[in-house]
């Protein structure tokens, strides 16, 4: 065995609890970090003045590069509750509390040995693999006879913890699990029947070498500590000692889904969610992968810590169920009746997404049904029992979770509230599909997809059931009619989902043929129960679902549907409903009828929201359309109650989220849909914050959103991954009043529509949406699902001004980007009065950002800052330049400040002069008479503090003026020409993108286009004129093959 990692660690390596008071954009960069929100790695809570106080768990490395975007991020370290836990961290080689290390005397691989020593008629330990540190992978396998009986022979179910290193009350289940069993063995009926007939791995620790790191150094007030470290000890950047963009996530780097976005894991490997350089590459992943190859169990329990979840199921997309489902929910209950006291039974990504984790991995590689629970914060824990001597206080510090309480009694009773589920979870090994529940619950032989009307004949209808049922059939009745059987067959999935976790349920498709407008069909599925899987005291025979019944409501056979979601009956943007009816319909139907196409109409006010067989499925195309809704909201979601204070546009009806949702089914299977509305993709005041806006509470989807403790987790959230992931927009601004847009791309190119119909009148173009397009953000050969770009765009202020070329920085946070070149002034003299030419645009943070021109005389090293000969730059200095954070990010920017309170417009070697705010093109002049007679290097740089920001710059039609004409001229149409891109300067961030060539600042859409989606940021029905709005319909039209 290895030994653990030295604790001469540099200073870099620690991860920490860190508090910081913000604003929303604050907590918008905190929560864009990585973060595990599951496990509750994020805490928000108001403060004063709309700010928040937040608790986040970061490596101290990350947490530095916050404080360079000016957050004040401090470590949180309670010395008096520290105290209380130094134990944990003696140097003796024997811990003095209860947690203890991995190895060492005394240590859990010690004790796995000892046991299955004292216990070898029904354990035996197993060493299945070693970590980057050569520790070896153990666990103890518990059955009768283990050495007479071949691994994985019998029904199997593997309990796991410490996936992540710091989760020290999961070991403490596993292993306390363990000892139950085998000291209960002979003696309690139910665990010597689960040994008798089961196999049982115990692995309490799967993450060894991260697990005692997080016992070297405890938390300090320099965020050197390691008690936070969450993944394993790989040396990502190979530099030969261990740093804070060190380790992986082990539960982000199964092959299964492996990087399938960068919200569920992180590409970076300074985030705690870091993925790792490829699926599975870790050892400690590869070994649990093959010895689950190996044994193939039926059930797993993947032990994590806290936030009192009992997660299942689909991670990788939100709100995504899975036919075996049915097996979960019976075995972990609901919110009402959970499997463990006090827990919230929840699908995987109910809230936000992961992927690359290893229970998704388990069930499609070896078939085997995992659940996450994810065990009690340090603050439930304490106020569980009064008596003890924890206080709440004592949780303050350590983000009221990770630091289980260092206490007997306590740790205990946590283990001993999961004891029914485990055992629970064991039992139903024996057989799957007829799980033990502890909450009572049956796992039901039919699920059947219900729905109320439908807009064709032939129907197809669908069933979630059981596997092992045979003789599955479909029965109708039309009409009362005597009843029709039909056929069914398996549905193989759609084209990004319905093709996993169906190990033991899976979806069963029927059509009902015979149906005209009118009829009333009653619809349900049978089949055959044999006598090896009914549960004991059943009979086999014959099994029958619920009946559903439906109303033809018409059958046109047309190929659109025209989805209209004007939200008449709603909140926004009218103070009442004005129930008027469809508003914005005819413009659309007219546009298709010019096209020669008739379309069929869905009205979600005064219908619902549509079924995605039941109606979309009918149609080869969807035109989905908001008019003038803005958020479809009840009265009761007009203002949400946000820790307190009343605030509008935080949450919607949750008819929205189930119409989205049937939109994404309906596109699932091939389905093809047009989006617009000026609101489109619009999420509300908390977006950039949450990932979305509320619909509902979480466990009670009809009850209004109310935010008291955690807002990422006490509502429900429509999740902006929607239209991120599926309609090629991957975020929105609101660009305002615009005139018109031109189409850049297919389906679009070619052409241009002005805004200002009648229609207008009642809607005005006044927030119309602007998208950054997902292939820009996940590029195309990475994320090829995902492939987007834009069709459309408003009219660019700032296009090229000269030609059709010019020389533009687009906006990055942390950004010194530079565009440099030289002029040889050698035969000038200061009467000859040369200048450097040029027209700009900018458009920036004012006074945080600014755009400034450098200059220095070649060969010597005094830089200044030129100001404008016409006045249009200042020489205030930047604002909160006293606050030290932008002179800390951009240290060259002292050649220009003097830091201080107040800073002062003048530095080492030159003066301060910028231009800051926005403005269309304007020319400017700087004069070079000083420079007159040598040579003089001219750099025209765009430097932006950590966070928030405009468009940035542009620069064309350059030169060199003197009293003799214009010289030395550059539009850059052909290319940079003579100027250069220097990059940052020396102590500055490397910038995430450059100056560059380019025939404009902006680089948003207002159409994005997909394979199989449009999205407009503007409603057709505010197209100026009949014509225009035919022709982007005959568009929409051709690229949805109709």
């Amino acid at each position: 065995m290895a030994s653990p990692p030295s604790s001469d660690l540099p200073d870099t390596v620690g991860v920490g609890v860190y508090e910081a008071t913000v604003d929303e954009q604050g907590l918008a960069t905190i929560a864009e970090l990585g973060v595990d929100r599951a496990e509750g790695e994020l805490r928000v809570e108001p403060a004063e003045d709309g700010t928040f106080a937040v608790q986040v768990v970061l490596p101290a490395v990350q947490a530095e590069q916050v404080r360079k975007q000016g957050i004040d991020l401090q470590p949180v370290v309670d010395e008096g509750a520290a105290d209380q836990r130094m134990r944990s961290f003696s140097a003796e080689a024997v811990p003095e509390g209860v947690f203890r290390t991995y190895l060492g005397e005394g240590g859990i691989a010690e004790e796995l040995a000892a046991q299955a020593a004292a216990y070898p008629d029904i354990a035996e330990l197993v060493t299945f693999g070693t970590t980057w540190e050569g520790t070896e992978m153990q666990a103890v396998r518990v059955t009768r006879n283990p050495g007479k009986v071949a691994e994985g022979s019998r029904p199997t179910t593997v309990f796991l913890a410490a996936q992540h290193a710091r989760e020290w009350i999961t070991p403490e289940m596993v292993r306390r699990l363990l000892n139950e069993v085998l000291t209960s063995y002979g003696s309690d009926r139910e665990i010597t029947d689960l040994v008798r007939n089961t196999e049982m791995w115990f692995i309490p620790v799967a993450n060894p070498d991260g697990y005692d790191f997080t016992f070297e150094v405890p938390p300090t007030s320099d965020d050197t500590g390691t008690r936070m470290w969450r993944k394993n000890l790989r040396d990502n950047n190979e530099n030969g000692e261990l740093d804070g963009g060190d380790g992986v996530d082990l539960n982000r780097n199964s092959p299964t889904r492996w990087g399938y976005d960068n919200e569920g894991s992180s590409p970076n490997p300074v985030s705690l969610t870091y993925r790792g350089p490829s699926p599975g590459s870790e050892p400690e992943s590869e070994a649990i992968d093959a010895l689950f190859g190996k044994i193939t169990p039926e059930f797993f329990i993947n032990y994590h810590s806290a936030a009192e979840l009992l997660l299942h199921g689909i991670g990788w997309q939100v709100a995504t169920p899975s036919p075996d489902d049915v097996i979960y929910e019976a075995m972990v209950g609901d919110d009402a009746h959970p499997a463990v006291p006090g827990y919230d039974p929840d699908i995987s990504a109910e809230l936000y997404t992961t992927n690359g984790d290893i229970d998704s991995h388990m069930q499609e590689a070896h078939g085997t049904l995992g659940f996450t629970p994810e065990m009690s914060t340090c603050l439930v824990a304490v106020g569980s029992d009064p008596e003890d001597d924890w206080t709440e206080e004592d949780c303050a510090d350590n983000l009221q979770g990770f630091d289980f309480p260092d206490d007997e009694e306590l740790i205990q009773a946590e283990f001993e509230k999961n004891i029914p589920f485990a055992l629970a979870v064991a039992q139903s090994a024996l057989d799957p599909d007829d799980p033990v529940s502890v909450v009572g619950r049956d796992a039901e032989d039919f699920r059947v997809d219900s729905f109320t009307v439908s807009y064709g004949d032939p129907q197809t209808v669908a069933v979630t059931a059981k596997r092992a049922l045979t003789s599955k059939k479909l029965l109708y009745s039309i009409n009362g009619a005597r009843a029709v059987e039909a056929t069914v067959s398996e549905w193989d999935g759609g084209e990004r989902y319905g093709f996993e976790n169906d190990d033991y349920y899976a979806e069963y498709r029927g059509v009902v043929n015979g149906a005209e407008p009118g009829d009333t069909v009653e619809v349900w599925f049978s089949g055959r129960a044999s006598g090896k899987d009914v549960p004991n005291g059943e009979k086999a025979g014959p099994r029958e679902s619920a009946h559903f019944t439906y109303e033809v409501a018409q059958d046109t056979d047309r190929s659109v549907l025209i989805l209209a979601n004007e939200d008449y009956t709603g909140y926004n943007p009218e103070p009442a409903p004005r129930n008027d009816g469809l508003k914005y319909l005819d413009e659309r139907v007219e546009a298709l009828a010019a096209n020669g196409v008739t379309a069929d109409v869905w009205d979600v006010d005064a219908q619902g929201v549509p079924h995605d067989l039941g109606v979309l499925g009918h149609y080869d195309a969807v035109l989905w359309y908001l008019g003038d809704n803005r958020l479809t909201q009840d009265q009761e979601d007009v203002v949400t109650s946000y820790f307190g204070t009343p605030l509008p546009n935080l949450a919607v009806a949750e008819r929205q989220q189930y119409l989205t949702l049937a939109v994404r089914d309906y596109l699932n299977e091939g389905g093809k849909v047009a989006y617009d509305g000026e609101t489109t993709a619009y999420y509300g005041l908390g977006a950039s914050n949450f990932g979305g806006i509320w619909y509902g509470l979480d466990g009670a989807p009809e009850e209004d959103c109310v935010v008291t403790a955690d807002p990422f987790s006490d509502c429900l959230l429509l999740a902006d991954d929607f239209t991120q992931y599926w309609m090629g927009a991957y975020g929105r601004q609101n660009s305002g009043a615009e005139s018109g847009t031109e189409g850049i791309a297919p389906p679009l190119d070619g052409i241009t529509v002005e805004f200002g119909s009648n229609a207008e009148l009642d809607n005005d173009v006044n927030e119309a949406g602007a998208f950054v397009v997902t292939s820009d953000v996940l590029p195309v050969d990475e994320f090829p699902q995902f492939a987007s770009e834009g069709a459309a765009e408003y009219p660019d202020p700032f296009a090229a001004v000269e030609g059709d070329w010019a020389a533009a920085a687009g906006h990055v946070d942390d950004g010194y980007q530079r565009l440099g070149r030289t002029y040889d002034l050698t035969n000038l003299d200061a009467t000859d009065l040369p200048a450097f030419a040029a027209q700009i645009a900018f458009d920036t943070e004012e006074g945080y950002d600014n755009v400034i021109v450098e200059a220095r005389a070649v060969g010597t090293d005094d830089w200044t800052t030129l100001p404008e000969a016409g006045g249009a730059t200042s020489s205030d200095v930047p604002t909160e330049c006293e606050a030290g954070f932008l002179l800390d990010l951009h240290p060259w920017l002292l050649n220009y400040l003097t830091p201080g309170n107040p800073c002062a417009a003048s530095g080492d070697t030159g003066d301060w002069n910028a231009l800051t705010g926005s403005t269309l093109w304007i020319p400017v002049s700087y004069d070079l008479s000083a420079y007159a007679g040598g040579q003089v290097e001219v750099v025209v740089s765009y430097v932006t503090d950590p966070a928030t920001g405009g468009l940035g710059a542009i620069i064309d039609d350059t030169k060199l003026v003197t009293t003799g004409g214009e010289s030395q001229q550059e539009g850059f149409e052909q290319g940079l020409g003579a100027w250069q891109v220097l990059g940052s300067p020396e102590g500055s961030p490397e910038n995430l993108s450059d100056w560059e060539r380019s025939d404009g600042l902006a680089e948003l859409a207002s159409v994005t286009a997909t394979e199989d989606t449009l999205l407009f940021g503007f409603g057709l029905e505010q197209l100026a004129t009949d014509a225009e709005r035919e022709a982007v319909m005959g568009r929409i039209l051709a690229h949805f093959g109709i």
